[in-house]
């Protein structure tokens, strides 16, 4: 049993956390009996002769409501002359345009203002309305989801009038036959309409403008920005670039679609859910803390595994990542740099993730239904290449020869029990087939101005193509909005999913089982003997024995690995308008996971049978409990006047995670029918460990922009943390950032330009995702440190109560070009400068340990990322778009200081000063003598060497890329719809583990099945081989760790290909339906290597030994 101690630090924020709700309910108390008793929509006005828009700003002053027009309408606007005292809105509004050639409509505390339908002709005696004989027409206006634009513009051609639809998206006018009409709305592609003689209602949706300098993304704490108006890196990806992803997991989804985001494998297997991805955000940022970001959905922060991406507790732990239903996100932020990121403070160094699930909108009820269907099986082209039974018997007998020994006493001669000669296993095809996906969702989305609504349930269901390997998800959310009134707000936005996991994984077996071998017998058991040769008696005849084959196939269907995990979400806003401009809002959240593993091992196989293969059965249950709540109490202020604007944020959060694991080994069952623990005769392990961590909060953001020209932003932040010690709790997060918006400034008249703007950032973020047990240390209780026949204690983690938290400065330069409405880069430049970076110190053996963590490292990254779309054929009035989108990031990565300047190895890594952490540490291999086969290495001086020795070791390559990114093309036509997505990376190498395995030249062939790579092998004298010659059992070392195993990672793959249509209006109308879109999916389709080989094994068939798995998926999204 385990148990760390913690220090009772900041009890003071939680020891009474109702005093905080209590004084927060309060003051909002307060606030509202003060505003209610002051808030006015009475005006009092006096004027003569003046103009309107001064009129208006009057009224919006006394009011706070908002008035939106456009300034052109007001130049045909009349003096006005007004008296009024304590008058209502609608009653100044009536007297302010009576004679004016200008409507007016009230929504939502904003008044809209557009021409009047009324013409007015100029006489003599002044102006003298007159009604032209015009058609009524009535135009609804939606975005591409369907949901009505409130405030978009309707403008007449041939006289330039204009309307502003009301909040269900509806304008009313005139017109005549042939008229043309422009449809315009921020953040949207204008639309052309031309009237006919028959519609006197037309349906009009427009689709988002992608490369719109406009395009808003959402930012820490909710804010939402312009994104050619937000100071610091961020980059956003929307529900368009989500809905054709594979809809199992979301950290998968964002691999090759935004710069400097790297997402590898942290799995052997890329076709489960067993663990999340790694994902890297501008780099390796620490040598031992968590280098994960952070991530947060919908204000909440999310628990995502500890600092190891492992669920505490439990075995082959599930990545909660996969609890989360994708087709819920309506967009995922990546803040990268510490002017976006560093109002996250302690948790931000390794970038922060944001997660914005959809919500409803103002209109009628719509409801919507998914259905994603299809199938998944290997791409056989990533399939690692191994020996069939011809080619291993042809290379195994040589071995054999090669070791002196004679064919005689071969180990695999047929007998009563095997037939090696007639066998010909593959054993692909005994773990891996054909998987099912499927997915289903359903969604009610709408609202009024009271009440928006979303609620959604989904169910996803993925049978692997690892045979027993399969994943169920069922999922139901909801976002409630209701405005109490209009000042105060409450939003609910809740997320519950129960999933369920039947892991297997066969490890390296597909690899390493022998062709020779069936997984059957004769009689169609499951095999658990083979019988060979293993000597000679004394007479000279071969001697037989029965080898143990522990069959992996039988394990697969006898044994059981279930996970069942329950996940809910809450988060409860309250939004209140304390006075103009001024809001507040309180926030609680709380995420709470459960786990819970059961694990059995038949008495039928190996795996449940004792050292003597006496029928035991064994079981495992393991649980995990996760809760993570947060209390936020923030405000936001916002204040414009004439070109100066000022946004303000300060804040208050407090954060507590409790989690607690559970584990129990027992054995000994009856039977295999019975598998429930209590069942167990024997129990031989029990365990149990608790961990709880608290934080408090204080943050503030101003930022200023001076005519939309020049921007300034200053964040700061300080955080607690119970994770570090006493001496070393608290610490301060700050950052600044300055942008130059260069066409407002001296390229307006510079037509090709659309924008230009460049930004400088710095500042500081932390990195507090450590374990517990580096600052308080672990206490390790056990039978086997006792005194005087009592239970004792060992220190197994010496405490350092001077720990602190990494401090990462950051750099940013930003480049934001658009040139001619077409064409857009975006250039970043980073540099991340890790300080008090935690490595481990050597301390005194007196205390039971050889190291100790410590603050005492340095690390560098620092980089170049760029972002390229092109529009090359856009053409609004036809529908045609093709566009291209290319990503691209550079990471440097160096260790600038260890303790003491001492150079630490890991297995085949290195860290040292003025080196990247992720270099390669090995001896360099030669190749083979062509004299007699032996291998041949360099020595540390570069001089060919045949002794293997460890002396030899240098810091060789990095495993990290030259070059990573993405590549996203689209095209659309009149309802079609094809898009593409291609990720790459060029440069970088690894080390491949079960590549050495499996490349023994002769040692391990007795038990292992061989590379393709080994048939290239050294025969006679002469021969200028890929592998030394083979020798049955014997150890030449040349299978020891070199850059014999060392692959280049340059790679291209196609992620991603949607083939769709969208059917017309017209014809789904008749259906009686609203929106009807059908999609070809496929997903993995192609791995691409520049130097494959067909009877070679390269770097896509040895990252992980495990083939990427192809997906086609049918896509039905019907809209009611």
């Amino acid at each position: 049993m385990v148990f760390s101690s913690m220090a009772p630090g900041l009890a003071w924020f939680f020891t009474k956390p109702l005093r905080v709700i209590k004084i927060t309910a309060f003051f909002l108390i307060g606030c509202f009996l003060q505003v209610s008793a002051s808030y006015s929509q009475s005006v009092t006005l006096k004027v003569k002769n003046a103009q309107l828009k001064d009129v208006l700003a009057a009224i919006k002053q006394q009011t706070g409501y908002a008035v939106f027009y456009n300034a052109e309408l007001l130049t045909s606007a009349k003096p006005v002359t007004l008296d009024v005292q304590n008058a209502s809105l609608p009653e100044a509004l009536k007297a302010a345009f009576n004679g004016q050639p200008l409507n007016y409509v009230i929504e939502n505390k904003t008044v809209f203002i557009s021409r009047s339908t009324i013409a007015l002709a100029e006489t003599p005696n002044g102006y003298v309305p007159f009604r032209l004989e015009l058609d009524p027409i009535k135009i609804q206006v939606a975005g591409a989801d369907g949901q009505p634009l409130s405030g978009a513009t309707v403008t007449l051609k041939k006289n330039n009038r204009s309307w502003v639809t009301d909040a269900q998206g509806v304008i009313n006018m005139e017109a005549e036959k042939g008229d043309v009409v422009v449809i315009s709305y921020v953040g949207h592609a204008t639309q052309e309409l031309k009237i006919g003689d028959t519609k006197k209602t037309l349906i009009v949706k427009l689709a988002p403008k992608e490369n719109t300098n406009e395009e808003v993304v959402v930012m820490a704490y909710g804010q939402k920005k312009k994104k050619t108006e937000m100071v610091g890196s961020a980059y956003q990806i929307n529900s368009d670039k989500i809905a054709t992803m594979p809809p199992g997991r979301i950290d998968a989804i964002l691999e090759g679609q935004m710069p400097g985001v790297r997402v590898t494998l942290n799995s052997d297997d890329a076709s489960s859910t067993k663990q999340r991805m790694n994902i890297r955000i501008r780099g390796t940022g620490s040598f031992s803390a968590s280098n994960e970001p952070l991530w947060i959905i919908d204000g909440t922060p999310v628990f995502t595994g500890d600092r190891t991406n492992l669920i505490p507790g439990i075995q082959t732990a599930v990545t909660p990542l996969s609890y989360i239903n994708p087709a819920d996100i309506e967009s995922i932020t990546v803040l990268k740099d510490a002017a976006a990121a560093a109002i996250y403070g302690a948790n931000a160094s390794n970038g922060v993730i944001l997660v914005t699930t959809k919500s409803g909108g103002i209109g009628k009820p719509r409801v919507s239904l998914s259905l994603q269907n299809g199938f998944s099986t290997i791409n056989k082209s990533t399939k690692f290449k191994t020996l069939n039974a011809s080619e291993y018997m042809q290379l195994a007998k040589e071995s054999y020869v090669n070791s002196g020994k004679d064919l005689s006493t071969f180990p695999y001669n047929d007998n009563d029990l095997n037939t090696y000669s007639n066998t010909d296993t593959d054993w692909l095809d005994q773990f891996y087939g054909t998987g099912v996906v499927n997915d289903v969702n359903l969604a009610l989305r709408g609202g009024t101005r009271k009440f928006v609504y979303s609620v959604s349930g989904g169910y996803f269901k993925n049978q692997s193509t690892i045979k027993g390997n399969d994943q169920s998800r069922g999922s139901v959310s909801s976002n409630l909005k209701y405005k109490v009134d209009p000042k105060l707000e409450l939003v609910l936005i809740s997320r519950y999913s129960n999933n369920k996991n039947n892991t297997f994984n066969p490890g390296m077996d597909y690899l390493e089982f022998l062709p020779i071998v069936s997984p059957y017998n004769n009689d169609g058991t499951y095999r658990l003997y083979n019988k060979k040769i293993s000597g000679v008696d004394a007479n000279g005849n071969p001697v037989y024995t029965n080898a143990r084959f522990f069959n992996s196939v039988a394990e697969r269907e006898q044994n059981d690995d279930i996970q069942k995990s329950n996940v809910l979400n809450n988060n409860l806003s309250i939004n209140y308008e304390i006075l103009r401009g001024l809001k507040s809002t309180t926030q609680i959240g709380v995420d709470w996971q459960e786990t819970k593993q059961n694990i059995y091992k038949a008495r039928t196989n190996w795996e449940g049978m004792d050292a003597s293969g006496n029928a035991v059965g064994y079981g495992t249950r393991a649980y995990n409990k996760t809760v993570t709540k947060t209390f936020i109490e923030r405000l936001n202020y916002t204040k414009t006047w004439g070109a100066h604007t000022v946004t303000g944020l300060a804040g208050l959060e407090l954060m507590t995670q409790k989690y607690n694991t559970r584990y129990l080994s027992v054995g000994g069952f009856k039977d295999d029918d019975h598998r429930n623990v209590d069942f167990a005769e024997t129990v031989i392990s029990r365990d149990s460990s608790m961990r709880e961590t608290k934080s408090a909060s204080y943050f503030a953001q101003l930022e200023y922009n001076y005519d939309k020209r020049y921007y300034m932003q200053v964040t700061g932040r300080r955080d607690g943390n119970s994770t570090f010690g006493t001496e070393a709790r608290w610490g301060n997060f700050a950052s600044a950032g300055v942008g130059w918006n260069l066409k407002r400034e001296f390229l307006q008249d510079v037509k090709a330009i659309d924008y230009l703007r460049i930004d400088a950032t710095y500042g500081n973020t932390g990195n507090s995702r450590i374990s517990n047990q580096e600052t308080y240390g672990i206490y390790s209780f056990s039978n086997s440190y006792n005194y005087d026949e009592k239970t004792g204690a060992v220190i197994s983690s010496i405490p350092n109560r001077r720990l602190r938290w990494e401090s990462a400065n950051q750099t940013n330069l930003k480049l934001n070009l658009g040139l001619w409405d077409r064409l857009t880069f975006l250039i970043e430049a980073y540099r991340k400068k890790t300080v008090q970076a935690i490595v481990g110190a050597p301390v005194s053996r007196t205390t039971g340990e050889t190291s100790a963590q410590s603050n005492t490292g340095e690390l560098m990254n620092e980089g170049i990322e760029t972002t390229i779309r092109w529009d090359v054929v856009k053409n609004d009035n036809t529908g045609l778009l093709w566009s291209i989108e290319l990503n691209a990031a550079h990471n440097r990565n160096k260790a600038l200081k260890l303790y003491n300047e001492n150079d630490r190895t890991f297995g085949n890594y290195i860290w040292s000063e003025g080196y990247d952490i992720n270099t390669l540490y090995l001896i360099r291999w030669a190749g083979v003598d062509p004299r007699d086969g032996a291998p041949l290495w360099y020595d540390a001086n570069g001089n060919l060497t045949r002794v293997y020795s460890i002396d030899n070791r240098v810091p060789w390559k990095s495993a990290n890329p030259d070059l990573f990114g993405g590549f996203r093309t689209t095209f659309e036509y009149k309802g079609f719809m094809a898009a593409a997505l291609f990720t790459y990376t060029i440069g970088g190498y690894q080390f491949s583990t079960f590549s050495r395995g499996i490349n023994s030249d002769g040692l391990n062939i007795e038990d292992d099945n061989q590379s393709i790579n080994q048939m290239d092998r050294w025969q006679q004298p002469g021969d200028v081989a890929l592998n030394p010659k083979p020798i049955w059992g014997v150890s030449t070392r040349s299978t020891m760790n070199s850059t014999r195993f060392i692959y280049k990672t340059t790679n291209i793959r196609l992620g991603n290909l949607a083939l769709g249509y969208d059917f017309p209006d017209k014809l789904v109308t008749k259906m009686g339906i609203r929106e009807l879109k059908v999609n070809l999916i496929g997903n993995d389709l192609f791995y691409l290597t520049p130097y494959d080989k067909s009877n070679r094994n390269s770097f896509k068939q040895s990252r992980s030994g495990y083939p990427t798995e192809t997906s086609f998926l049918l896509a039905i999204n019907v809209t009611f």
